[in-house]
């Protein structure tokens, strides 16, 4: 596959091959945890009223995306945008603003903010990354566990796969990203200039 923008087969074919999950803004799903992941999660995209069991958090956005906030359960919380419920986990509820600048920057121009930072090394984060036009976040790389992108605004791609087995999605505002353990990715806000 070449690394353009993918059709619905190959979309599919990536997705099954590299583990990647694509959800457009306002579609209601629910996906659970392989049974490999470390932590037992649920993904809600869409708008959801979820209860939260004693002993599980959730991650969320506000209605208005000023806020993201985790909250230990029991409680219920009305997700309209994207949530993470995680099993078994329970840390501390925090706040924070999606308001405001990124303040720890990289070398080509990307910056990123801890928005609810870990409570100990490898535990669950929720970060803010910010990619300005004409650049990529890092070089292609993979990650451990997990990862769930949201599209706060702005437009972009999705880089995913192995050389010689590209696969390029667009990204909007409200598009959610699953990115499941060892999926090779990059994102980038336009084609990098050579």
């Amino acid at each position: 596959m070449s690394s353009h923008t993918t059709t619905s087969a190959q979309r599919d074919a990536i997705e099954a091959l590299y583990g990647v999950t694509y959800i457009e803004p306002g579609v209601q799903r629910i996906i659970e945890a392989r049974d490999h992941d470390l932590y037992h999660y649920e993904l809600f995209t869409g708008h959801h009223r979820i209860t939260v069991q004693r002993g599980d958090c959730i991650y969320f956005l506000d209605r208005n995306l000023h806020s993201a906030a985790v909250v230990r359960g029991p409680t219920e919380v009305e997700s309209h945008h994207v949530a993470t419920l995680i099993r078994g986990y329970k840390p501390q509820a925090r706040h924070a603003s999606l308001l405001g600048t990124t303040c720890l920057p990289y070398v080509n121009g990307c910056s990123t903010r801890q928005l609810l930072p870990p409570e100990r090394p490898g535990d669950p984060t929720l970060q803010l990354l910010y990619l300005p036009p004409h650049t990529h976040e890092q070089s292609h790389h993979i990650h451990a566990t997990v990862r769930v992108v949201y599209v706060l605004e702005g437009e972009g791609h999705c880089v995913v796969g192995t050389p010689g087995n590209l696969a390029r999605e667009h990204l909007h505002p409200g598009k959610v990203v699953l990115l499941e353990a060892m999926c090779p990715h990059h994102f980038e806000t336009e084609a990098a200039p050579l």
